[in-house]
C-alpha cells in the first residue's frame, strides 16, 4: 500500500504491528486497511493511516508501528525503546506464553512451562518463575535469549514485585506503561501544567539570549504570573512542586549562565534567518570548505580535491569574494581572499560567452524601481542575463571566522590590524557562531551538482566512476562557481533577507545591498592598482652591488641601482635594510617600492628565466634539503648555489615521483598559477591607470598627479 508521505509500507500476513496495547499480528490486508489479531485472539481493523512506516525486522524486533504511537516512540532514546521492548516480551510471555504474543508467531519450544494460561498456573507463580529464569540468564549473561540487548539488567535481574508491576502497568496503559518514567517525565508530566502558563514561560525563557542577566526560578515564576495577570488571562494554578520542576527543566534547556544562553541562542539561528547587521561590510563572514567535486590536475591529469574560500556579507548575503585553492588553505590564501573583498569585480555576459570576474573599479549601484504603491520591485537589470553583473567591494568593519590556522596566523592578523578591521573569532567547535557562511556552503551543493566530478558529501554518495569523468581544472571550477554566484545566487530571492516594515518582501542579495547602501551611504574602498601588495608579507633585506639575497635566492633588477650602497636610516632607523614584498606562493620574484616614485617594481630571481618550476616556499625548502644532503651547509653558501637550486628544482618538478609529498607539488603548481593570474590583473590595471593624459584639455582640468591617491579604476571591456 502507498502512504501519502512519499513512503511505502509493505504489510504481509503474519507481520507484527506494534501498537499502544502491545504487539498485534496481521491477519488480512483489505482495500481500506488491515485486520489484526490481538494477544487474546480477538480481531481488530486498522485503517491504513493508523499504520506508520516500516521498521526493519531484526532478531525478533517489531516490523511496523501504529501511527498514534510513533511521535512518542521516536522521541525516546534508543536505549529506552529497547528496554520497553524487553519488558513487553516478558509481559507477553507471562500472559500468553509467547514472547511475541501470538501462537502463530510462536518461537521454538513456546509456550514454556509455566507461562501462558494453558498450564493453569496462577499469574503470581508465573511472575516468580520468570524472575528465576531472568536471574539465571543474568548470571550466565545470556541476554541473547531475550532477543534484545539488556544492558540495564546485565549482572542483575528484576524482582518478582517489579515484574508484577510491569504486568499491571501493561494492562492499564499498554506499552506506554512499560516506558521508563524518567524518560517520560518531561514529555508527559508537563501536560499537568496549564498550557497558558507554559506558553508564557517558554516565551520568556527564549528571550534569554545572553544580553540579559540570568534570573532565578522564583523570579521567572513571578514574571510569568505577572504577565498572565496583566493580560487578564485566567489559568489553572499549577502544583508548586510540579511547577518548580517544570521551570527548572525549562531553564536547563536554555542554560543558567549568560554565556550558555548566548551560545544556545546562536544555535537557534541559521543562514536563512535575519541577522541584526545594519550595513554592508559591518560583518563579513569567511570560511574554507572542501569542494564536493574532484578537479583535474592540469599537469599530471590526476583527479584531486581542492578547497573553496568564501566571504559573505552578513547584512546583505552578497558573496563579495570567492577563491578555489589547494587544500589546505594557508595564511596567504586567506590574505588574498581579503584582498578580493576589498576590490570590486564584474562579470560580462555577451551572447553565450561569460567572462571571468574582472577587476572593474567601483561599479554603480543597481537601480531599484518602485511600483505605483511605492513598493520596491525586482530590478529590470535582473530580468536578463545579458550585460554587466556587479560584485561589489567593501572595506569590512569586522571579519568573522573560525579558529583555522590560516585565519589565526600572524600574517592574517597583521593584515587585519594594518587595515583597522576587527577580528571576531568563533568559539572552538561552534559552527553555529558563523551560521551564514555555513549555510552558504549548503547552497554550494547546487553548484557542485551542475558539473562533472560531483562526489557527494561522503563516500556513501560517491559514484564509482566519478574520477574518470571529464573533470574541470581548478581555474575552470573557480570560473564556474563565480558564474554561479553572479548569475544564480545573487539573482535569487533569499529568505534570510528581511526589510524593516515589510517582512514579507523577498529580495535578492544585490537588491538588499542597494537598499542598505542608499540608507547608509556608499562604502567605497580606495582602489589602487598596487593594492595587492598591502596583503603580502614584507621581508627586510640589504641591497648590495650584486642585488639582494632573500632566503638564499639572489634577486636583482635595474630599479635597485640608486640604492645599492647600504645606508642606515634610509628605510628604517635600526639598520640599512630595505622592505621587499614577497609572495610565498611564487618566490621566483619579489617587489620593491621605490620611495621616490612610490611605484612598485618587480625584482626577479636571477635564475627565474632558466626554469618554469613552481617555486613556492614549500618546494624551495625541499630543494634546500636535497642540496644539504648532497653537500652540507657549505654548498648553500658556495658560488654554485644558483645552479644547485636550478638542478634540484628541475629534478623535483620533472620527476615528481621522487618527491616525498607529491600533493604539495601539485598544490605548489596551483598556487603559482593563481599568483600569476593575480599579478597579471595588477599589471593590466596599472597599465590602464598609469596612462596619463597628455594635456589639460584631455581631462578638462589639472594634469594627473601621480603622487595623489589612486582614483577608481575605469570600467572597460579591455580586461
Amino acid at each position: 500500500m502507498m502512504r501519502p508521505a512519499n513512503s511505502r509500507t509493505v504489510l504481509r500476513t503474519n507481520d507484527k504491528v506494534l501498537t499502544a496495547n502491545g504487539v498485534m499480528r496481521v491477519v488480512n490486508v483489505t482495500a481500506t486497511g488491515v485486520t489484526v489479531e490481538t494477544h487474546d485472539g480477538s480481531e481488530k481493523h486498522l485503517e491504513f493511516t493508523e499504520i506508520d512506516e516500516c521498521r526493519p525486522i531484526h532478531d525478533g524486533h517489531i516490523t511496523h508501528m501504529a501511527s498514534n504511537l510513533r511521535p512518542l516512540w521516536d522521541s525516546l532514546p534508543e536505549k529506552v525503546c529497547k528496554d520497553a521492548e524487553f519488558k513487553l516480551q516478558i509481559v507477553l510471555e507471562i500472559v500468553t506464553g509467547h514472547r511475541d504474543g501470538h501462537h502463530l508467531l510462536a518461537r521454538p519450544g513456546e509456550p514454556h512451562h509455566p507461562f501462558g494460561e494453558s498450564y493453569g498456573v496462577s499469574e503470581l507463580a508465573r511472575c516468580k518463575a520468570m524472575a528465576e529464569l531472568l536471574a539465571q540468564e543474568s548470571r550466565h549473561d545470556r541476554s541473547a535469549l531475550r532477543g534484545t540487548a539488556r544492558e540495564e539488567y546485565r549482572g542483575k535481574s528484576p524482582t518478582v514485585s517489579t515484574i508484577r508491576s510491569w504486568v499491571r502497568r501493561w494492562r492499564e496503559e499498554g506499552l506506554v506503561g512499560l516506558i521508563d518514567g524518567r524518560a517520560m517525565r518531561d514529555r508527559v508530566g508537563w501536560s499537568a501544567i496549564d498550557p497558558k502558563y507554559r506558553a508564557v514561560a517558554e516565551k520568556m525563557v527564549r528571550a534569554l539570549d545572553g544580553d540579559r542577566s540570568a534570573i532565578s526560578l522564583a523570579e521567572l515564576d513571578r514574571r510569568v504570573r505577572a504577565k498572565l495577570k496583566k493580560d487578564t488571562i485566567e489559568f489553572v494554578e499549577p502544583a508548586q512542586r510540579r511547577c518548580s520542576q517544570y521551570l527548572s527543566w525549562l531553564m536547563s534547556t536554555r542554560g543558567t549562565k549568560t554565556q550558555t544562553q548566548k551560545s544556545r541562542a546562536l544555535q537557534a539561528a541559521s543562514g536563512t534567518k535575519h541577522y541584526p547587521a545594519l550595513s554592508p561590510g559591518q560583518v563579513v563572514a569567511i570560511d574554507a570548505t572542501r569542494a564536493d567535486c574532484l578537479v583535474r590536475d592540469a599537469v599530471s591529469g590526476e583527479a584531486i580535491s581542492v578547497e573553496v574560500l568564501s566571504a559573505i556579507d552578513v547584512a546583505t548575503r552578497v558573496i563579495v569574494a570567492l577563491r578555489v585553492v589547494p587544500k589546505s588553505a594557508d595564511a596567504i590564501d586567506a590574505g588574498l581572499l581579503l584582498y578580493d573583498i576589498c576590490r570590486p569585480f564584474s562579470m560580462l555576459v555577451a551572447g553565450t560567452s561569460v567572462s571571468d570576474w574582472r577587476w572593474c573599479g567601483l561599479p554603480g549601484q543597481l537601480t531599484l524601481p518602485v511600483d505605483d504603491k511605492g513598493r520596491t520591485v525586482v530590478s529590470p537589470s535582473l530580468s536578463t542575463l545579458q550585460g554587466e553583473h556587479a560584485i561589489p567591494s567593501v572595506m569590512p568593519d569586522a571579519i568573522r571566522s573560525d579558529h583555522g590556522a590560516n585565519f589565526m596566523s600572524t600574517h592574517f592578523q597583521d593584515v587585519l590590524a594594518s587595515l583597522g578591521i576587527d577580528f571576531l573569532p568563533s568559539r572552538g567547535s561552534k559552527p553555529t557562531d558563523n551560521p551564514h557562511v555555513e549555510r552558504w556552503h549548503e547552497t554550494l551543493q547546487r553548484a557542485w551538482q551542475q558539473i562533472p566530478g560531483y562526489k557527494g558529501r561522503n563516500v556513501g554518495e560517491r559514484g564509482a566512476r566519478v574520477a574518470t569523468e571529464n573533470l574541470l581544472t581548478a581555474p575552470q571550477l573557480e570560473h564556474h562557481l563565480r558564474k554561479f554566484v553572479s548569475l544564480d545566487y545573487h539573482r535569487t530571492q533569499h529568505t534570510g533577507i528581511v526589510v524593516a516594515g515589510d517582512p514579507a518582501a523577498r529580495l535578492t542579495p544585490l537588491e538588499m545591498w542597494d537598499i542598505l547602501t542608499e540608507a547608509t551611504g556608499r562604502i567605497d574602498v580606495p582602489q589602487r592598482s598596487d593594492m595587492i601588495f598591502d596583503f603580502l608579507p614584507i621581508h627586510w633585506a640589504t641591497i648590495r652591488h650584486d642585488g639582494v639575497t632573500i632566503a638564499n635566492y639572489v634577486y636583482d633588477a635595474s630599479c635597485l641601482n640608486g640604492y645599492r650602497t647600504p645606508e642606515a636610516g634610509r628605510f628604517r632607523d635600526v639598520d640599512a635594510k630595505a622592505p621587499f614584498y614577497k609572495d610565498p606562493h611564487d618566490v621566483s620574484r619579489v617587489w620593491f617600492r621605490d620611495p621616490q616614485s612610490s611605484i612598485v617594481h618587480e625584482v626577479p630571481w636571477r635564475g627565474a628565466h632558466l626554469i618554469d618550476a613552481p617555486m613556492t616556499d614549500t618546494i624551495a625548502a625541499a630543494a634546500y634539503a636535497r642540496i644539504r644532503a648532497r653537500g652540507g651547509g657549505r654548498a648553500i653558501t658556495s658560488r654554485w648555489t644558483q645552479q644547485l637550486i636550478l638542478d634540484e628544482l628541475t629534478e623535483l618538478t620533472e620527476h615528481p615521483e621522487r618527491f616525498d609529498e607529491p600533493a604539495k607539488l601539485r598544490a605548489a603548481r596551483m598556487r603559482r598559477e593563481q599568483s600569476r593570474r593575480d599579478f597579471a590583473d595588477v599589471a593590466t590595471a596599472s597599465e590602464n591607470t598609469l596612462r596619463a593624459p597628455r594635456s589639460e584639455a584631455e581631462v578638462g582640468g589639472d594634469l594627473l598627479d601621480l603622487d595623489a591617491p589612486w582614483e577608481p579604476l575605469p570600467d572597460t571591456d579591455r580586461w
